[in-house]
C-alpha cells in the first residue's frame, strides 16, 4: 500500500473517534448513546437501538467529490443496503448519515440528498439508478447489483431517510468544533490543557470498544462530567493529577542523584514492599511536579512555598524524636532504627496539600523524599552525618566507595 494511501486510511480511523465526541458533544438529545464501529463507523441509539448511523469520510486537504460515481457514496450505500435488508425494521425511526470533508457537486444525487430546500430524495433515486445502469465502472459491478437486486421499495425508504453533510470539517478543524462546547466550562488560559485531557480520555474510550467483545457505549452525560470534573482541577484551590501509572520500579532505575532518599529508607530498615511504594511515590510526584510546571499551572514560588511546608512540619515531628531518642540510656542502633521508622510513618499519614482540593497523597509522599534527596529531612536521627558525604560525590568520585564509608 502506497504511504499515501496508508497515510489517509489511518486519518480515516483518527477522523471517526474525533468527529464522533464533536458530533456527541453537539448532539440535541442527551439520552442518545454513541458507539464505533458497532451498528456503523458512528451510531447514535437508544435503549441499544440504532437511531442515527453515520458514515465518516475523511480526505486530505478536502480533495474528492460526491459525484454520482463516487466510491464513498456507493460503498456507502451497499453497506446501507445490506444493513436494511438484513434489519428492514431499522428503517423505522433510523436516520442515515454521510459525513465527507468532499463537496457534493450541484445536481448530483448526493446534493439532492443534503437538508436544504433543494432536497430531492426522489430525485437522488432516479439519478443512482440510472448511475446502475450506464456506469462502466466493473470496481462498483457489485454495488450496482445490490442496488438493483433489492426491493425498490427498501431501497427508496433508505433513501429518503439518508442525509449528505459535505464540507464537513476535516480532522485538524473538527477539534475547534468540540473546543467551543467546552469553552465556557473552564478558564480561558486551561483550556489547551482540558482539550488534551478530554481527547485522551475520548481515544481510551474508543480503543476499549473497538477491543470489546461486548457493545460499550458513551452518553453526552458521561462527556459532560468528564469535562467539569477535569476543569474544576484547574481552578485556583486545585491543580490536575494526570500521572497515574509508572509501572513496577526498582532501584537501579534510580540516577545518582536520586539514590540518597533510598538510602534514607535503608538507613530505617524499612521493608521491600514500602520501599516499592516510595519508589512509586517518588516518581509519580517527580513527574507530575514537573507537569505543572511545562503547562506553567503554578504561581510564582509555590512548590519552594510547600516544601517549606513539609519541612516545618517535619521538624517538629524530628525535634519530638530527638527527645525521646534523649530520653534512652546509651542509645543502640535498633532504637534509632524504630525511631526513624515510627518518625517515617508518621509523616507519611499526614496531609499536608499544595492546594486545598489537590489531595492525591502521593504529591506530598513523593515531595518528602525530593527534600530527602537533598537531606533537607531525613528519618534516622544519624542521616546528615550519614548520607552528607554521598551528597557531596554526586558531582563526582567514586560514588560506591563513598557510600560504602557514608553508612559506616
Amino acid at each position: 500500500m502506497p504511504n499515501h494511501q496508508a497515510s489517509e486510511q489511518m486519518l480515516g480511523y483518527l477522523y471517526q473517534v474525533r468527529y464522533a465526541l464533536a458530533l456527541l458533544m453537539k448532539n440535541d438529545n442527551a439520552d442518545f448513546q454513541i458507539s464505533i464501529e458497532k451498528f456503523d463507523d458512528v451510531a447514535f441509539s437508544k435503549d441499544g437501538v440504532p437511531k442515527q448511523l453515520i458514515q465518516l469520510k475523511h480526505h486530505i486537504q478536502r480533495q474528492g467529490s460526491l459525484t454520482d460515481g463516487s466510491t464513498d457514496l456507493w460503498r456507502t450505500l451497499k453497506v446501507w443496503i445490506d444493513v436494511v435488508s438484513e434489519s428492514p425494521d431499522i428503517l423505522s425511526g433510523t436516520e442515515f448519515l454521510i459525513v465527507t470533508t468532499a463537496i457534493a457537486p450541484d445536481g448530483t444525487a448526493a446534493s439532492c440528498l443534503k437538508k436544504d430546500k433543494n432536497r430531492n430524495a426522489e430525485g437522488a433515486y432516479e439519478k443512482l439508478k440510472d448511475v446502475c445502469f450506464r456506469s462502466e465502472n466493473k470496481d462498483h459491478k457489485k454495488y450496482y447489483e445490490a442496488f438493483l437486486k433489492t426491493d425498490e421499495t427498501i431501497v427508496k425508504c433508505l433513501i429518503n431517510q439518508i442525509c449528505v453533510i459535505d464540507g464537513a470539517s476535516d480532522i485538524i478543524d473538527v477539534e475547534k468544533d468540540f473546543r467551543k462546547q467546552i469553552r465556557y466550562s473552564c478558564i480561558p488560559k486551561y483550556e489547551n490543557q482540558i482539550c488534551e485531557r478530554l481527547e485522551g480520555w475520548w481515544y481510551k474510550k474508543a480503543i476499549e470498544a473497538l477491543c470489546s467483545d461486548t457493545p460499550i457505549f458513551v452518553t453526552q452525560s458521561q462527556v459532560r462530567s468528564f469535562i467539569v470534573s477535569v476543569s474544576q482541577e484547574y481552578s485556583d484551590d486545585n491543580l490536575p493529577i494526570d500521572i497515574f501509572d509508572i509501572g513496577i520500579l526498582q532501584e537501579n532505575d534510580l540516577s545518582a542523584s536520586e539514590k540518597i532518599f533510598y538510602e534514607q529508607l535503608k538507613l530505617i530498615c524499612l521493608g521491600s514492599r514500602r520501599m516499592q511504594t516510595a519508589l512509586r511515590d517518588y516518581y509519580r510526584a517527580f513527574k507530575q511536579r514537573a507537569n505543572w510546571v511545562r503547562n506553567d499551572l503554578l504561581y510564582v514560588n509555590e512548590l519552594e512555598k510547600y516544601e517549606q511546608r513539609l519541612i516545618d512540619e517535619w521538624e517538629h515531628a524530628f525535634a519530638a524524636m530527638e527527645d525521646d531518642l534523649a530520653g534512652y540510656s546509651g542509645v543502640t542502633e535498633e532504637e534509632k532504627i524504630t525511631e526513624g521508622r515510627r518518625l517515617f510513618s508518621e509523616i507519611e499519614k499526614k496531609d499536608i496539600r499544595i492546594r486545598p482540593k489537590c489531595q492525591e497523597a502521593f504529591v506530598m509522599r513523593g515531595s518528602y523524599h525530593m527534600l530527602a534527596n537533598q537531606l533537607k529531612v531525613g528519618w534516622h536521627i544519624d542521616f546528615c552525618d550519614r548520607l552528607k558525604k554521598l551528597l557531596d560525590t554526586q558531582e563526582g568520585g567514586d560514588g560506591d566507595e563513598q557510600l560504602e564509608h557514608a553508612n559506616t
